[in-house]
């Protein structure tokens, strides 16, 4: 296994609430950090909160992932589903240290 970076997402749609959005994986915490700057950028020049938006929850751990995993991380970082999030804990693929 190889160690990697998650970062927990939530998404927020008014109306709705908040709900978790799975989470992304990052070969280092320059990858991680350019992958958030990159996912609000632009937000502090809309004067409106947008109708649905996703944003990070919590800080960034590090956790274990099987090599089958690992390889499938493109430009340092991949995004997973909560549902896929939730299969591979279960599997034993992806495991929090």
């Amino acid at each position: 296994m190889k160690k990697v970076y998650l970062q927990y997402w939530e998404e927020s749609e008014r109306g709705w609430g908040v709900r978790p959005d799975g989470c992304s994986l990052h070969l280092t915490l320059e990858e991680h950090k350019k992958y958030v700057n990159k996912i609000y950028e632009g937000r502090d020049t809309h004067s409106e909160v947008p109708y649905e938006y996703d944003r990070i929850c919590g800080e960034p751990l590090e956790v274990l992932i099987k090599d089958n995993l690992f390889n499938e991380i493109k430009d340092g970082t991949l995004r997973l589903w909560q549902y896929e999030l939730g299969n591979l804990i279960k599997l034993e693929e992806l495991v929090i240290i």
